[in-house]
């Protein structure tokens, strides 16, 4: 497999002013947007006028429910973790859950210090909510269902827990308690039972996967990811800011989170192959030329292409200039085509394969085979098309870029593989065909077929 910067360099010569957006929606009111059903179409927040809930693909606008805010949706869109005024305009709010059957019912407390319970997160079947309340005035995490109301988390470390997420079932649970310092990574079970890992180390788990395998969060000023293979400190987007990760796609392969230092807040999206991609050039690169800054990547479709947060500056909910809530889809993948137009060779016609979807941070690959073993190639990639004669065949792709001589392997092949970057426009088409001398040729040269590449 040849080198990935070959490949980046490839993609690069697509870089341009982008002039039309993929998906970038801002929610009405400059509300804010808590969470996202796992296909990407039930979104849910709150704001000043109480919680939304949107099917956004579907509704022109949001649904207002009434309630103080929302924290999470359930995956089939019919249930919201928030909390709200019980009794209704008291000002006294408690964590609770909605129903269309039954509206807003309270999941009350287990003590009070200025304030009742407060909601985190819920089980992807809306059957065990997570959150804090209170033991005196020492936080304390809380675990909800129906059938057992709410129940402490153990007590872990120094006492201030928290519980901030959950899996799909409610039987993992994350958040953090008092450590040494400040607040430390902490985990629980479903029967309530839980550890932290190391009093001394600063952080909190922050999200985790469907089934609770892999976890997120920050760990010691560092954004990190641990499942049952390794734990990875993924680090930060800027050096000496915090960097905590909060969304994971199913495939594991995209993670999303926020660098923060003091008031500053960042969004980013990070890929092994790729590292940290800040959320304000994804959304540039998607051509949304007048996007405030983008704060938080708070829910992600399990697909990973539906992402949505917060943007805007650090002050209330609600007021001029402050957070609006966002939702940006990826879209579709894109297309590849063959565009025919090879030249043959000692072997026959070349034959050049593009795939991989068309999207920030996936991984795409070209592929030729059939080409003279033990040779060499050049791959010329255009802007525009070109379809002129030359050496006897039809140059596909204008000659904005060259790139070789690149080494053909002993069965006829070059591989190349990497990842699509995030500031390609959108209905943007990028040319490719390989050239190989060869003394067989119609004048010492085959080529293969040309290929196109379309952002959607």
């Amino acid at each position: 497999m040849m080198t990935r910067h070959l490949m980046t360099a490839l993609v690069a010569v697509a870089l341009c002013p982008s002039a039309g957006a993929q998906q970038f929606v801002l929610v009405p009111d400059s509300y804010s947007c808590s969470d996202v059903t796992p296909d990407g179409r039930i979104v849910v927040g709150w704001g000043d006028g109480g919680v939304f809930w949107w099917d956004w693909k579907t509704d022109p606008d949001p649904v207002y429910i009434g309630g103080v805010w929302a924290t999470a949706v359930s995956d089939d869109g019919l249930t919201i973790l928030g909390s709200a005024e019980f009794p209704p305009g008291s000002g006294d709010s408690f964590a609770a859950i909605w129903t269309l059957a039954t509206g807003w019912q309270s999941l009350g407390t287990l003590g009070t210090c200025g304030s009742n319970s407060s909601p985190s997160d819920l089980s992807g079947d809306g059957k065990v909510a997570v959150g804090l309340t209170w033991a005196g005035c020492s936080g304390q995490g809380f675990r909800w269902t129906a059938a057992t109301g709410m129940q402490p988390l153990a007590m872990l470390a120094n006492g201030q827990n928290r519980a901030k997420t959950t899996n799909d079932d409610g039987s993992v649970i994350g958040g953090f308690a008092q450590g040494n310092f400040s607040r430390t990574p902490s985990l629980w079970a479903g029967d309530l039972t839980g550890f932290a890992w190391d009093a001394d180390a600063l952080g909190e788990v922050s999200g985790m996967n469907n089934d609770g395998t892999t976890l997120l969060g920050q760990w010691d000023g560092q954004a990190f990811i641990l499942d049952s293979v390794s734990f990875t400190q993924i680090g930060s987007l800027n050096s000496g800011w915090n960097g905590c990760a909060t969304e994971i796609s199913e495939d594991g392969n995209l993670i999303g989170g926020h660098d923060f230092q003091g008031l500053g807040k960042q969004a980013w999206l990070w890929k092994q192959a790729v590292g940290f991609v800040s959320m304000d050039d994804v959304v540039l690169g998607a051509g949304v030329l007048d996007a405030l800054p983008i704060l938080s990547v708070s829910g992600m479709s399990d697909d990973g292409n539906v992402l949505v947060g917060n943007s805007g500056s650090l002050v209330p909910v609600g007021t001029p200039g402050g957070f609006s809530g966002y939702i940006f889809e990826f879209d579709t993948d894109g297309t590849w085509a063959d565009l025919g137009n090879g030249l043959a060779g000692a072997t026959g016609v070349p034959a050049l394969v593009g795939g991989g979807p068309l999207l920030p941070f996936a991984t795409v690959e070209l592929n030729l085979s059939n080409a003279l073993p033990g040779g060499q190639g050049w791959l010329v990639a255009g802007l525009s098309a070109l379809n002129a004669p030359f050496n006897g065949g039809i140059l596909i792709p204008n000659f904005d870029a060259l790139f070789g001589p690149l080494a053909i392997d002993g069965a006829g092949e070059i591989a190349l593989s990497s990842f699509w970057p995030a500031n390609v426009p959108s209905a943007f088409t990028t040319y490719f065909q390989y050239w190989i001398p060869d003394a067989t040729g119609v004048q010492g040269f085959a080529a293969s077929n040309g290929v196109s590449a379309t952002t959607p």
